[in-house]
């Protein structure tokens, strides 16, 4: 928590210096850190659905993660406050804009983004105190499908619309179809690689038994962490493979502002990362392995990461690797706040049914 402070305390510093280059840095962490709650929303919602013991066994760390999400939501408003500093839409001179951004006014304006916010927020709150009771020890299990089912449409529509506004339109002339898809399916593969990485650290999780005879629960958890990673693959795969063969410019200049400079060894390992726990997770010695399970969740959960830095970072970027103090102090901060808060609710479950009943009282 004192690091955490410490950090925030320098990215206030940070903003006084340069508003602009300090929220820049701010908003690619905010975006990590909601991403985690979001991702265990959908996982959690799922598995209400499927069923299944992989999804009993990490139940707790992602119930944990969706208790983080009011947290997550309050480290936007920094950027609700000067939208101006991320969006080039928002507060610019129209005719300063390109025809194709001008066409895209009627949705990119100021008071329909804080409304579809507002909107997300609400939903995502709302699903939050859902799924927390639904899912307690000592909750009625049975009736809860239906629930789930209109859960996963408002919060596909809800993550959907997120993608768009935070992500998408910081540069309003990029456009793919499939970008929410995209950010859905990293979620997920963030949130359940940490929530191995939380269960690993408290269980031997490689002697308990899976779902079938001879098989151990770390390999039903990696083999269900393959299965995420191969759908955000698949997608992002197929995103590129359309802009690319369809020879589209304003999509194409996205990838290349990516590819290139000191970005693309931010590529590189991203790249490195995924394959890594995407090859490991193939061979069944290394998922019935404690270690071999660490590795793999480490790796895909690294490599959220990367990806998250790497799709909102370079067009907010200015300046040498000395600007990249910025991100240093945003990570730290935000990141140590999270942290702290994070490892305060795995202790202390209980907290998270004061917030439930906080919520439910007012």
């Amino acid at each position: 928590m004192a690091v955490g402070v410490a950090g925030l305390v320098l990215c206030v510093l940070g903003a006084s210096l340069d508003a602009k280059a300090m929220l820049g840095a701010w908003v690619a962490v905010a975006i990590f850190a909601i991403s985690l709650p979001l991702g265990a929303l959908t996982i959690l919602m799922v598995h209400g659905l499927t069923g299944g013991r992989w999804g009993e066994a990490v139940r707790q760390p992602l119930r944990v993660m969706i208790a983080m999400l009011p947290l997550a939501l309050i480290l936007l408003l920094p950027v609700l406050m000067r939208l101006d500093l991320i969006f080039p839409w928002a507060g610019a001179d129209s005719a300063m804009l390109s025809e194709k951004v001008r066409e895209k006014l009627a949705y990119l304006n100021v008071p329909f983004f804080l409304l579809r916010f507002a909107v997300c927020a609400a939903i995502w709150l709302v699903l939050t105190w859902v799924v927390l009771g639904s899912t307690s020890e000592d909750s009625e299990k049975a009736g809860n499908g239906r629930k789930y089912a209109l859960g996963l449409i408002l919060h596909a529509l809800a993550v959907s619309v997120f993608a768009i506004d935070w992500m998408l339109s910081i540069e309003p002339e990029f456009t793919s179809t499939i970008y929410a898809l995209c950010e859905a399916s990293a979620e997920v593969v963030g949130a359940f690689a940490l929530a191995i990485l939380v269960l690993a650290a408290r269980r031997a999780v490689e002697v308990i038994p899976g779902g079938e005879e001879d098989v151990a629960l770390s390999e039903d958890l990696a083999n269900m962490q393959l299965g995420f990673l191969l759908t955000w693959i698949y997608l992002v795969f197929m995103q590129w493979v359309v802009v690319w063969g369809g020879d589209l410019p304003d999509e194409i200049g996205w990838y290349i502002s990516r590819a290139t400079g000191g970005w693309r060894y931010l590529l590189w390992l991203l790249i490195a990362l995924q394959a890594a726990a995407f090859t490991g997770s193939l061979g069944r010695r290394l998922k019935r392995s404690h270690d071999g399970l660490v590795w793999l969740a480490g790796a895909a959960l690294a490599g959220h990461f990367a990806d998250v830095f790497w799709r909102i970072r370079p067009p907010l970027f200015s300046g040498g690797l000395l600007a990249l103090w910025h991100d240093a102090v945003a990570w730290v901060g935000l990141g140590g706040l999270w942290l702290a808060l994070f490892l305060f609710l795995l202790r202390r479950a209980d907290r998270i049914v004061w917030w439930r009943r906080e919520v439910a009282h007012g």
